[in-house]
């Protein structure tokens, strides 16, 4: 069950192997198991690791699977604030802002 790669891949975390952590969760999506809580957590541990393009790309993913997750959204939006990088921040707001809007 999806539930079990996150339970175990938090407790890595804790632990300090991001690594092991990061390689559980893609062993879930070879798998067939991939949720949107699963991509969201993998981007957050890429960025940990400065994987700025894994990053994106997990957070991509998981908006497909799930885009109303608004949490993905201000991750990205942060992102692109903190490198400068506002007119996507501002791209990523606008949708966020619209989906809050939709309920």
């Amino acid at each position: 069950m999806p539930e079990s790669f996150l339970s175990k891949a938090k407790r890595l975390v804790e632990e300090g192997l991001v690594g092991d952590a990061i390689l559980l969760l893609e062993e879930a999506v070879e798998n067939g198991k991939e949720t949107a809580e699963i991509a969201k957590m993998l981007a957050k541990l890429s960025l940990q690791i400065d994987e700025v393009r894994a990053f994106q790309s997990w957070c991509h993913e998981g908006l497909r699977m799930n885009p109303k997750d608004l949490e993905i959204y201000q991750m990205l939006e942060d992102y692109f604030r903190l490198h400068g990088r506002d007119f996507e921040a501002d791209e990523v707001r606008a949708v966020a802002d619209t989906m809050r809007l939709r309920g």
